[in-house]
């Protein structure tokens, strides 16, 4: 990553902006794929703006979130030129907590020399990737059909043989489907050239209907929800739309 991931809005002094500004933080968060900074991120998050809102003396608050290399930085502003503090309240006490807190999460924690800002950073490791296959069938037209994230060639071809019975079944020709299936010498083509790392590309025919299976090699980002898109190493979605022969 040659530059930084950043993301920044301002927004009023008001105390309803500290569950927007947490929930924000933490959808980046997620789309930048740090899932287990999520809980840690939320908390810093509520009580540096939550400082904001109670101390600060500009009418809007500056927020950002950024993530560099393998640190992730929070900041907050606020037009205050006070330095906040830790304190250590007593049990007794309802408020006072919120640099305690940060100052015991955060790796890292200070202010702009004019002590209008406050910043603190945590760690963000790089996530971790999956390799795999990205498997679609489509149909003659190029019109995507089905689509999937296998883990090793055996699993995709398994998938592409399987889900080739569902597409046939689909489009009024289960007896294709399953004729397919059988063809066993169709597939070590493309198990051969998966094992290799290489992309491949099955037609198949029969009668008026054209199916096309294509499987390549691709690097998977982990997400909450259902299958992972397939990303190349610097991180841009490849999806480049197969074309009918």
């Amino acid at each position: 990553m040659d530059q930084p991931e950043r993301f920044v809005v301002s927004c009023a002094r008001t105390p309803q902006q500290v569950a927007r500004l947490r929930r924000l933080g933490a959808a980046h968060l997620r789309l930048w794929g740090l899932h287990d900074c999520v809980e840690t991120a939320k908390l810093l998050i509520s009580e540096l703006v939550t400082n904001a809102v109670r101390y600060g003396e500009a009418d809007e608050i500056g927020f950002s979130v950024s993530r560099w290399r393998n640190e992730l930085r929070i900041e907050v502003s606020d037009g205050s030129p006070g330095h906040p503090m830790v304190k250590r309240p007593n049990p007794g006490e309802e408020s006072g907590r919120g640099m305690l807190i940060i100052d015991a999460l955060a790796k890292s924690w200070g202010t702009s020399l004019d002590g209008t800002l406050t910043w603190c950073t945590i760690a963000a490791p790089d996530p971790i990737a999956m390799s795999g296959f990205w498997c679609e069938w489509r149909s003659g037209d190029g019109t995507r059909l089905a689509s999937n994230a296998s883990p090793s060639p055996d699993s995709a071809i398994h998938w592409a043989r399987v889900q080739g019975r569902v597409v046939a079944v689909a489009m009024g020709v289960p007896a294709v489907g399953y004729f397919w299936d059988l063809l066993s010498d169709a597939w070590r083509g493309p198990a051969e050239a998966l094992e290799r790392g290489e992309a491949f590309t099955l037609r198949m025919t029969a009668g008026p209907y054209t199916f096309i299976w294509h499987a390549r090699p691709a690097v998977f980002l982990p997400i909450v929800e259902g299958a992972p898109a397939p990303h190349h190493p610097q991180g841009a979605v490849v999806l480049p739309p197969l074309r009918p022969h």
